[in-house]
């Protein structure tokens, strides 16, 4: 792959989406010559111009997340800050752009059909699987798009270490989240804990400080539910301030050192 990546635009997302449902297979097969060669080939039967004029200019290639079919898989936490040294600069609102992720995932076939083989591919409509991991944006991109979900993990793992009281390192947040997928993906669902990082850092640390029951994903809504109920005022408050809020709504059974 090179560090230049053919951007689509509105009309090539609707071809993408078009191949989605008739041919998935070939998202599937993670070939992404043929994939592309396909693509080009529709989009000039329909007579449309799929790309924008500029590229997507990658800071660092991503060539290492197309190599795990010699290498075997890797893990998110691992390739999360790649994906974000490569488009360094993304803001939040920039992350829910379809199109942008479409793009850098058109150029992921291999990886993404490896690295999801196991839990999606051979479930029973292909065509909701590659709506999923290659086309969803928004709120939905966090938690399934391919690249786009790995992206925001590593954002949300940096971002929230600045502001940690306890010292832990963008790494310990990151191997928490990728690890514990209970507590982060009802984090990343709702929007007022996705764009607070002093909030995030103030849950790990709690999580981390003993509290691993957080973890679970029934424990975590409970508390992700109360802090919905006053987070209009979450804006304004600083990191002590958060910690006692989430302290108070803790859900009943913590047992962690709540120091």
């Amino acid at each position: 792959m090179f560090n230049n990546i053919p951007r689509l635009n509105l009309s090539g997302y609707r071809v993408l989406e078009e191949m989605a449902d008739t041919v998935p297979h070939l998202f599937l097969k993670g070939d992404s010559k043929l994939l592309k060669e396909s693509f080009d080939y529709l989009a000039m039967k329909k007579g449309v111009l799929p790309y924008d004029k500029q590229d997507i200019k990658l800071k660092v290639p991503l060539d290492s997340l197309n190599q795990l079919k010699e290498k075997g898989p890797g893990t998110d936490a691992g390739y999360a800050p790649l994906v974000r040294q490569a488009v360094a600069g993304l803001s939040p609102d920039q992350a829910d752009d379809r199109c942008f992720w479409a793009s850098i995932n058109f150029s992921l076939s291999p990886y993404i059909s490896v690295r999801w083989s196991t839990s999606n591919l051979k479930k029973p409509k292909p065509d909701k699987f590659v709506r999923k991991r290659w086309l969803w944006a928004g709120n939905q991109s966090r938690l399934w798009n391919a690249a786009a979900r790995l992206w925001w993990l590593a954002e949300i793992a940096y971002r929230a270490a600045e502001f940690s009281e306890r010292s832990h390192s963008p790494e310990t947040f990151l191997g928490a989240m990728a690890n514990n997928v209970g507590l982060y993906h009802q984090l990343m669902s709702r929007g007022f804990a996705v764009r607070d990082p002093v909030l995030v850092a103030a849950i790990y640390d709690i999580a981390l400080d003993g509290n691993q029951y957080l973890f679970r994903t029934d424990r975590a809504n409970e508390l992700l539910k109360a802090l919905n109920i006053k987070s209009d005022t979450f804006g304004i408050l600083d990191y002590e301030e958060l910690h006692q809020i989430v302290i108070n709504s803790l859900p009943f059974g913590a047992t962690g050192l709540l120091r």
